[in-house]
């Protein structure tokens, strides 16, 4: 039997996945003309400008309280403010193709399990994020790219933005969901938080006016609009629904997105390997999103 809020909770993890899947390409475009505390900068505040109007058009409700706010301020600056700042950094190193064999939701389990404590990942939810890392494998081999792509410090910032939207996938489940608090509110939050952060180091970080030609200006609205303010509202809804170890999972998508993406606007040529790798990560989100009894969806934050 189906539910009318699990359809719409698929819907948001497919198209969170498309969307955060295109940012990396936005990432890479926008960092040959800006910095990265420029790009995450502009992202952010785009993305608080938006989230706070639909806020006020739907008459949602603020986030209030000392101790809601610092909550709110952790996720903001670990969960965002770093993952964002360290994949900015990293698109000036590496190709986003590579960057995003990073993005496996390995980490984020391993977050949510051991450091949390709060989710136990039961033989289901493992053989799903095993089949989906394989998978990831399948399609990248990342053992045949060039050695000259593999700048060590590159990949070190991609392990670490993935540890902080680990923390933030995990953090979000014990601290802010409880709270009952408008999703909207909590994503309109942290991207003020991470921009006010943020922005205060612009001016020391400064090198001069960049070119803003239209494919900047492009990336930077997009990465705003929908990979910041709408993916992130959808990221929310997800975590309160199907829990942190799942949520995570919209990963694989992610980096199946990346990958075709670059294929069709960077012309990267289309290998078999590819299409059986996409295969066995689809594989692997069914099992996640297929319950025992036959309905889809994650399920609660349970024992798999």
């Amino acid at each position: 039997m189906r539910k009318v809020g699990d359809r719409g909770t698929i819907v948001a993890f497919v198209l969170t996945g498309v969307i955060w899947g295109s940012g990396f390409l936005f990432i890479r475009v926008a960092v040959v003309e800006l910095s990265p505390v420029e790009f995450v900068f502009a992202r952010t505040a785009l993305a608080t400008v938006v989230l706070a109007g639909a806020m006020l058009v739907m008459r949602r409700a603020w986030p209030r309280g000392v101790a809601v706010w610092r909550r709110i301020a952790t996720l903001g600056v670990v969960g965002c403010a770093i993952p964002f700042l360290f994949y900015a950094w990293a698109g000036q190193r590496i190709p986003s193709g590579l960057s995003s064999i990073y993005n496996v939701p390995v980490a984020t389990a391993l977050v949510t399990l051991i450091a949390m404590r709060q989710e136990r990942l039961g033989a289901r939810k493992l053989v799903a994020i095993g089949v989906g890392a394989v998978g990831i494998i399948v399609v990248l081999q990342p053992w045949q790219l060039e050695a000259s792509l593999f700048d060590f410090w590159g990949q070190m910032a991609c392990i670490g933005a993935v540890l902080g939207l680990g923390f933030a996938f995990a953090y979000t489940r014990k601290a802010i969901s409880p709270l009952g608090l408008d999703p909207i509110g909590v994503a309109m939050g942290q991207m003020l938080v991470c921009a006010i952060v943020v922005g205060a180091v612009v001016p020391f970080t400064n090198a001069g006016m960049p070119t803003l030609t239209p494919a900047v200006i492009g990336s930077v609205m997009a990465s705003g609009v929908f990979a910041t303010g709408l993916a992130y509202i959808w990221k929310f809804q997800i975590i309160a629904r199907w829990g942190a170890a799942s949520a995570s999972m919209v990963t694989y998508l992610t980096t199946l997105v990346g990958v075709a993406a670059g294929i069709v606007v960077l012309h990267e040529p289309l290998a078999i390997h590819q299409l059986i790798g996409a295969a066995i990560v689809l594989l692997g989100v069914g099992i996640g999103v297929w319950r025992s009894r036959g309905a889809v969806g994650f399920g609660p934050a349970a024992p798999g």
